[in-house]
């Protein structure tokens, strides 16, 4: 079987049971570059170097040499005629080592897509599905649909990444994973995408902080800022945000640029568990996903929180996506309808 400039060429003999013949279960897929052969070995070697930025910690996570590593790299700029890695430290990669990246990713994508569809063909239920979600999100509805998806497909292990919601979705369009959680806030003419459910995002601050700052005039305050859905009368409280790639942070920024305030920003953090840790202790106030204070706290005010709503532009839609393709792999829609049933169960529960 060869890739030829993105197209798949095979001579397959199928017996009459259908199965996958013997000849597809060891199969060699070749690129060929001006007449000289670059196998997949090739990709997943330039992938892991790139993304490590080191050839100690590539060597390493392939469990090669590094001499081999080495080696098969400069043989490949040497076939393409220009250097793909600049091998000072720390490494980086060159105009043409990006342009490279980006072909290595779509052939490991190609190559995963065809294995996924071959084990559909021989009804083969193994592999690995690659989940991307927030770490807010994952602590919510992650670990009891892993645990059911895994009841129904005991086979297929679950690789969970976390990051930040437009990381997640670069991530997806990039072949990195098969699935993610996330809020999808641009074109996405790649993508499979559907609303999961409703994320709602509040300011939660220590009771403690605002009697500090403002005194008797605390609880009128609060009111206001909910009435208005309008943060000007606490330009003077300080602030816990999550990263710029992320929907919370966003909307944050957008909520400050609206009340015409320049916040001042005490703490910076990936984690929203952490800096709810620290609004608790009355570091700052910080943007959460209700659903996260709601599953922290039966009470917040016990805890000493005041959870404030700032209306409906602060609520958007979280969607499961995954890649266009002419074949999906069947563990992808089974995952997305065991988060389906899993989130109408939660809402049950949360109801009754």
């Amino acid at each position: 079987m060869v890739i030829i400039t993105g197209k798949i060429c095979a001579n397959v003999n199928w017996g009459n049971d259908g199965k996958v013949p013997e000849n597809l279960k060891k199969y060699e897929v070749e690129t060929v570059f001006g007449g000289d052969i670059m196998n997949f070995q090739t990709m997943d070697y330039f992938v892991a170097v790139a993304e490590e930025r080191s050839f100690t910690r590539a060597a390493e996570r392939l469990n090669v040499t590094q001499q081999t590593l080495s080696a098969n790299i400069a043989h490949t700029e040497k076939e393409l005629g220009t250097k793909l890695l600049d091998r000072s430290v720390p490494l980086t990669l060159t105009y043409a080592g990006e342009e490279f990246l980006k072909y290595a990713r779509r052939f490991q994508a190609t190559r995963r897509a065809m294995r996924q569809e071959f084990r559909d063909i021989s009804g083969n239920e193994r592999g690995r599905l690659r989940v991307g979600v927030t770490a807010t999100r994952g602590h919510i509805i992650m670990p009891r649909s892993i645990a059911a998806f895994q009841k129904q497909h005991p086979l297929i292990s679950i690789e969970l990444h976390e990051g930040e919601n437009d990381q997640l979705v670069e991530w997806l369009s990039g072949g990195q994973l098969d699935l993610v959680v996330a809020t999808i806030t641009g074109p996405a003419y790649d993508l499979v995408a559907h609303d999961l459910f409703l994320e709602k995002i509040v300011l939660v601050v220590a009771h403690d902080l605002l009697r500090e700052l403002y005194g008797n005039d605390a609880d009128a305050i609060v009111a206001k800022v909910e009435k208005t859905a309008n943060l000007s009368p606490f330009a003077g409280l300080p602030f816990l945000t999550v990263g710029k790639r992320d929907v919370a942070g966003n909307l944050a920024r957008q909520a400050f640029a609206s009340a015409g305030i320049n916040p001042h920003i005490k703490v910076m953090s990936r984690n929203s568990e952490t800096l709810m840790a620290l609004a608790v202790r009355g570091v700052g106030a910080c943007f959460l996903p209700s659903e996260l204070v709601a599953s922290t706290f039966t009470k917040p005010q016990d805890a000493g929180l005041c959870v404030i709503e700032l209306g409906k532009n602060m609520t958007y839609s979280v969607s499961v996506a995954w890649r266009k393709a002419e074949h999906v792999w069947s563990a992808i829609t089974s995952f997305d309808e065991v988060l389906k049933e899993q989130l109408s169960e939660v809402t049950s529960e949360a109801s009754v």
